[in-house]
């Protein structure tokens, strides 16, 4: 619970927390949305959605010196806010490399980036060191500031990470999603990209 703590003090929740009864972890958001959600469309998916070329401008929030951010995209720019204590966070990552390259197969290439929000570049680099298979990471320079940004891509109330930003390429933010994606979301991002 310490790790909850700490997300509630960097401005967000985690959602890693199980049933007393050690079923399914809870709705990925909030209580009130605990119904199974069919994610069939880009607009049920995203918990802020865009039109084309109407979404806020992207910019990066401010980044730990060690971590610079990457240059203007090419296309497709999928931004994943995850933490080294958010077990949600860490269990998805292989998933969503898989599915950027199963994107990519399927001639829909998009640029995967992460940006935690944990407190050091230490605790990230002590985290990668244990989990070598762990991609590299960019970090916020003050992750106490990520509720400011999460406001400013149209996120409001209690953010949960991991958070999801899909960037097109014009550089607006089209989609935006609290919570963990699972299996069942692949062709919902699939159709988002070919929007």
């Amino acid at each position: 619970m310490m790790w909850c703590a700490l997300a509630v003090a960097a401005g967000g929740a985690c959602e890693d927390r199980k049933q007393a009864e050690g079923g399914d972890p809870p709705s990925r958001v909030n209580s009130a949305k605990t119904a199974a959600r069919k994610a069939a469309t880009p607009e049920e998916f995203c918990d802020a959605h865009y039109p084309p070329g109407k979404g806020p401008a992207f910019q990066w929030p401010g980044l730990a010196a060690s971590t610079p951010p990457p240059g203007p995209a090419t296309g497709w720019r999928w931004i994943n806010v995850w933490a080294t204590w958010c077990n949600p966070c860490v269990a998805e990552m292989p998933r969503l490399r898989g599915w950027r390259d199963k994107l990519a197969a399927a001639g829909k290439p998009v640029e995967l980036a992460f940006v935690s929000i944990d407190e050091t570049d230490a605790e990230v680099a002590e985290f990668r060191k244990a989990h070598p298979d762990t991609p590299p990471s960019l970090r916020l320079a003050d992750p106490t500031k990520s509720p400011a940004w999460f406001r400013e891509v149209g996120l409001s109330g209690g953010q949960r990470i991991p958070i999801h930003l899909f960037v097109d390429p014009t550089n607006h933010l089209r989609c935006v999603r609290e919570g963990e994606v699972r299996d069942q979301d692949y062709a919902v991002v699939e159709k988002l990209l070919g929007s």
